[in-house]
């Protein structure tokens, strides 16, 4: 069994795992990394530089893999999406979200693979979302507990509840995000906004947040039912390719 290093990244979320190999993991080897994604909510791994493959494996490891509804996969592997710069016009991850939310089982993991970076930018940046629904007030939590949202995109359409309890770790989380989610069930896109930005801008507030800039073979995996996370385009027309996998999730509870 391999041993694992761990380094907090924030005061909110995130560690590093230094002298570890993903390639091949033994079952316990696997716990390890598990427990510790239950933990800190985001893991970086440096000098990884997985072969498509092993990727794949390591996704697998988690349960099965979710193909994106629209965006294309690696060509002959349509479950490992193939990210590029389109440009900074074009780019749709420069909002906090939880990938693919307007799923009924939306995803769970997502692990992302530096293929090619730019000279400068493109940082990502997450937000703790167990911390975001502990930070509200008693009432607020209160008046959230039995409201459900509707997440709509790709046509794709489900209701999920604004605040979600985690299968592994029993813990609520707060589960509305800027990406997918449109209105609370029963209540008019109008009547919503007021209240889902306010969510959105304090579930996303600097002290609940980390930021990671990448190299080539950097792996950061993360889990879409804790966390949201906001992809930076400041790198112009230089450029970046990432590969992610991810792991199909369960319909929120």
């Amino acid at each position: 069994m391999q041993k694992l290093k761990i380094k907090k990244l924030s005061g909110s979320l995130g560690a590093s795992i230094s002298d570890f190999s993903l390639s091949k993991l033994s079952t316990a080897d696997f716990e390890q990394i598990a427990n510790a994604l239950w933990e800190h909510q985001v893991l970086v791994f440096k000098c990884q530089s997985l072969p498509i493959d092993d990727h794949i494996a390591l996704g697998q490891k988690f349960g099965t893999l979710h193909t994106h509804p629209v965006a294309k996969g690696v060509e002959g592997h349509p479950e490992v999406l193939w990210l590029n710069n389109r440009g900074k016009k074009k780019n749709v991850t420069q909002v906090w979200h939880s990938d693919v939310s307007c799923e009924e089982n939306p995803p769970s993991i997502s692990i992302l693979q530096a293929i090619q970076v730019p000279a400068f930018g493109g940082d990502t940046m997450w937000a703790n979302q167990y911390e975001a629904l502990e930070q509200l007030s008693p009432a607020m939590r209160e008046m959230l507990l039995p409201l459900s949202a509707v997440h709509n995109s790709y046509n794709l359409e489900s209701i999920h509840p604004v605040i979600r309890t985690h299968p592994q770790t029993g813990r609520k989380a707060l589960y509305v995000n800027g990406g997918f989610t449109k209105h609370f069930e029963g209540m008019s896109v109008a009547e919503s906004k007021p209240l889902l930005k306010y969510l959105i801008a304090h579930a996303s507030r600097p002290d609940l947040t980390m930021r990671h800039s990448w190299s080539a073979g950097d792996i950061v995996m993360w889990d879409n039912r804790c966390v949201m996370h906001y992809a930076v385009h400041d790198y112009a027309d230089l450029d970046r390719e990432m590969h992610r996998v991810t792991v199909q999730g369960e319909r929120p509870v």
